[in-house]
């Protein structure tokens, strides 16, 4: 953690502010939104389907403005950026405690879409991965505990102010307390680069960050933007991301589904039970990568979940059941922790910001479709019976899709290093 003359290395405040973001703007966000739900049904006497747009509206928000924020990071300061887009997701999320109706609900949440996707997760995978050369897994698992931890804390916080106030109360407080935690934060401690500090990323000079890539560390290398969107490679990439991405968004009916298959008492403890494997898997998943290199880390958290999706067939059983929450649990980190590495892995850091808005695009988009299609065949089947399998088969693929990435990297990559940024 330090440099040669003793000192903390400043990346690692980089990863300490990563990490409030995900705890105090994430989790409130989008893990603990549906606290909301039911008191503002009451309040504007909606249905619930028109309240559940919101999410629908930042996710449509993130596939499209992604791929911009990505360009924006790469040619402003991320202090300025990161900052701006904190300071209105925050006043959106104060500004719901002053909506008259549920148009104004959902006109806040499209622009908070927007100025969601340009202060969490976007941000975080570019900062840490300027920042970190060594380590680079471990800081990426890191900051996405930040969800985990925030959930914790904000659950029963906003249950309080709600039950307390109300909901508007406690979106007031909650928009506060985003300003005034993470505004100083953005501001006093990010810092685009190293070289903003006249530091290099931690660990370079040192053993280089990937197993697979030996030889001295990188440190301007890879591909543009341009020619990743030229190349193949780019959209087998793209097809990966949506793999498991669809995989995980399927899974957000676990409760339901255990539900239905006669596991009802079981189901709270069963997500209980997952959701904490989940914490410790992240760490692991980053260390793997870190240990091991991209492709070993990927073939790892690829059969895992293949066998998470397998079980999910068979969860009548009582072992199969056991064999899911525990597989599911050490996989459910993927889509947090591995787009952002192999992003860096498979394109180099040239052009990093560009190509993961493009990669985050897709990352947003193969969540609402995993989600909504399973609802759709459900409705249409009245059973899970189809998905599990069809997620088999896309964690099959995004396997093939990700060895094959990385395998034809390796060519496009030779004799990057050096070049002009």
């Amino acid at each position: 953690m330090q440099t040669k003359n003793g000192k903390v290395h400043y990346a690692w405040y980089i990863l300490v502010c990563c990490v409030l973001v995900n705890i105090v703007i994430h989790a409130p966000i989008m893990q603990v939104s549906n606290l909301y739900i039911v008191p503002m049904q009451e309040d504007f006497q909606v249905p619930r389907t028109l309240l559940s747009l919101q999410s629908v509206l930042m996710a449509v928000a993130a596939v499209i403005t992604a791929p911009i924020w990505g360009k924006l990071y790469k040619k402003y300061d991320a202090r300025i950026l990161l900052s701006v887009a904190t300071a209105v997701t925050a006043l959106c999320t104060l500004g719901l405690a002053f909506v008259p109706n549920i148009w104004g609900v959902l006109i806040l949440a499209a622009i908070k879409g927007v100025s969601f996707t340009g202060n969490t997760a976007l941000p975080n995978s570019i900062l840490l991965t300027a920042w970190f050369q060594k380590r680079r897994g471990f800081a990426i698992s890191t900051a996405s505990l930040g969800i985990s931890v925030g959930g914790v804390i904000f659950s029963p916080l906003i249950g309080a102010l709600i039950a307390s106030g109300g909901w508007r109360f406690s979106n007031l407080t909650v928009g506060i307390i985003m300003l005034v935690v993470m505004l100083p934060c953005t501001i006093l401690i990010v810092r685009s680069t190293p070289k903003d500090k006249g530091l290099q990323p931690f660990g370079a000079g040192e053993a280089p960050a990937q197993a697979e890539n030996p030889g001295k560390p990188k440190a301007i290398y890879g591909m543009t933007a341009k020619e990743a969107r030229h190349s193949p490679v780019l959209y087998a990439f793209l097809v990966a991301v949506f793999g498991m991405t669809f995989a995980t968004g399927a899974a957000l009916q676990i409760p339901t589904y255990l539900t239905d298959i006669g596991w009802e008492q079981y189901s709270a403890l069963a997500v209980s039970a997952y959701s904490a494997i989940g914490i410790a898997g992240k760490l692991l998943l980053g260390m793997i990568v870190d240990k091991v290199g991209n492709k070993k880390g990927s073939v790892y958290i690829c059969v895992m979940g293949i066998i998470a999706f397998a079980a999910f067939i068979f969860a009548a059983n009582p072992a199969a059941l056991v064999i899911m929450v525990v597989s599911y649990g050490l996989f459910s980190g993927i889509t947090s922790v591995m787009p952002p590495l192999l992003t860096s892995g498979i394109f180099g850091n040239r052009d990093y910001g560009p190509i993961y808005g493009m990669v985050m695009s897709v990352n947003r988009f193969g969540g609402i479709i995993g989600n909504v299609l399973v609802s759709l065949l459900f409705d249409l089947t009245q059973s899970y019976s189809v998905i599990w399998p069809v997620c088999v088969a896309a964690m099959a693929l995004t396997l093939v899709a990700i060895l094959y990435c990385l395998s034809a990297s390796k060519k496009m990559l030779a004799g990057t290093e050096g070049q002009s940024a």
